[in-house]
């Protein structure tokens, strides 16, 4: 392989007590190389995660930590010598790798852990209690080992699957799956465009200040007309709100088949355009003031299941997803695409946003919901009956420019 030019991309240098080359017939072929060594533990605080599916969970909140990292966390405090052989070691992605055995070092370059980010936020805990803010001394003792397998790998979306697979004994969501492979960047461009103040999660340890990329795609399927979905059956329509993982899952499938499907290329591409505007959509419904001349509040359950109030004005801020759904899925109606491909909105102007919310409130009461949130956004039937209203004014104004 070609020595990468010096400065030109991330490099760490490890120093390993011992080390062995691995690398089997299939891996040479496919241009892979790996490696299994002892490092101290102090060096495996120097890679980041950056290729990894998930970082620490516990970095930025201490109630997610549990009891996989308090065991890690016993052994380190308690039985350090004995970390080696409990944990089940690190797994290091690199593109390109220098070892210098004489000096028991090996230059790793595009390094990341792509496997043990849990146990090396432990480790990093520990060290911070032990050493405080400064860390240890560079002529500190090596307090125990850690065992690491390190994959060489030049090409990066294989390095990407890599940490998929690796992380299969420990569940990974699937939107770290799809953000991993690079499933959501289109996506996150598309609304950027129009929101950019907003970023979209795209790994499951992103927290806040990223907006739930799975709602997102509750948002635009729910906008989805039928000659894009080519499905108009009841589990179509409530596949949004019953199975968000659902919509998640079929967006990647459609990704990955774009190239070959008409159909998968024409739903993704429509997902893609309309995302932003789900996103507008969904906000005005859910603040939109007509819900206060509803008596929302006065016909909900158990004190505010279905809208939250200001306690200052008493004004109505947010409103179940349950009794927004299917007002987004009647606005399906009013999705078009231009002459130039682009897909868009468009409410004529005879429609009434208050007399769509008054329909929506009266399938809340209806004895079929019983004003229950969750009963109304699986119910097929609501979906149907707020889909006539808009779907009547629309076959109202083709009719009148027919005629």
């Amino acid at each position: 392989m070609t020595k990468p030019t010096e400065g030109t991309r991330p490099r760490v240098q490890l120093s390993y007590q011992i080390i062995r080359n691995t690398t089997s017939p299939d891996e040479t072929a496919t241009g892979v190389r790996s490696f299994v060594c002892n490092l101290p533990a102090f060096e495996i605080l120097k890679l980041g995660t950056n290729a990894n599916l998930r970082t620490y969970l516990a970095e930025y909140s201490e109630s997610k930590r549990n009891h996989v990292h308090e065991a890690i966390a016993y052994t380190i405090e308690n039985d350090p010598a004995r970390f080696i052989t409990r944990n089940s070691g690190f797994a290091i992605a690199a593109s390109e790798a220098q070892i210098d055995d004489n000096k028991k070092t090996i230059l790793l370059y595009d390094a990341s852990v792509i496997n043990g980010a849990q146990s090396q936020g432990e480790i990093r805990r520990w060290v911070k209690e032990e050493y405080g803010e400064e860390g240890p001394d560079t002529d500190e003792d090596i307090p125990f080992y850690v065992r690491a397998e390190i994959i060489v790998d030049p090409d990066s979306k294989q390095i990407v699957e890599t940490a998929i697979a690796r992380n299969t004994a420990t569940p990974v969501k699937s939107i770290s799956q799809a953000g991993g492979r690079g499933h959501l960047e289109d996506l996150e461009q598309s609304i950027v465009k129009i929101h950019p103040d907003i970023r979209i999660k795209k790994k499951e340890t992103d927290g806040e200040g990223y907006y739930d990329t799975r709602k997102i795609l509750q948002y635009t399927r729910l906008l989805m007309p039928q000659n894009v979905s080519e499905n108009d059956s009841a589990s179509e329509k409530l596949k949004p709100y019953k199975n968000p993982e659902q919509c998640l899952t079929e967006f990647s499938e459609w990704y990955g088949d774009r190239e070959k499907k008409p159909s998968a290329k024409f739903k993704y591409e429509f997902t893609v355009q309309m995302a932003p505007y789900a996103i507008t959509e969904y906000e005005y419904w859910e603040h939109h003031q007509a819900w206060n001349r509803q008596r929302l509040w006065e016909s909900t359950k158990k004190g505010g299941r279905a809208c939250r109030r200001d306690k200052g004005n008493n004004r109505i801020t947010w409103v179940s997803p349950g009794l927004i759904f299917p007002i987004l899925g009647a606005m399906s109606e009013f999705v078009e695409q231009d002459t130039k491909g682009n897909w868009r909105i468009s409410k004529p102007n005879l429609f009434r946003p208050d007399e769509m919310i008054a329909r929506a409130v009266k399938q809340f009461r209806s004895t079929e919901v019983k004003s229950d949130p969750m009963l109304m956004g699986r119910s097929s039937g609501v979906y149907e009956a707020l889909r006539d209203y808009p779907a009547t004014l629309v076959a109202v104004i083709r009719e009148m420019k027919e005629s």
